[in-house]
């Protein structure tokens, strides 16, 4: 989850691809757009999904890595755009980073 407090925005990553849950986003919504009148905008952009029950934290450190190293900011949406697995290499790549 990227929580970007100023734009009342969360983007979510789930490599289950599962929504958030409703207690998740209600919470959230009044600790950051309760402070700006807002409501939060929550964004699903298309990502990775895993085909294991073990890899979800090298999903994770995939996507931190695609976030900072293209400090990617906006467009979340355009950015992130396959639901393909990530590939056996990525993962013994970030196991050895």
């Amino acid at each position: 989850m990227v929580i970007i407090p100023k734009q009342c925005k969360i983007i979510w990553f789930c490599s289950l691809h599962r929504k958030m849950k409703n207690d998740l986003r209600t919470m959230l919504q009044g600790v950051i757009g309760k402070s700006r009148g807002q409501l939060v905008q929550i964004l699903y952009p298309k990502c990775n999904q895993q085909v294991d029950s073990w890899e979800c934290g090298f999903y994770v450190m995939c996507w931190i890595k695609t976030i900072i190293r293209a400090v990617i900011t906006d467009d979340w949406n355009e950015r992130f755009k396959t639901t393909s697995p990530i590939t056996e290499d990525t993962i013994n790549q970030i196991r050895q980073e």
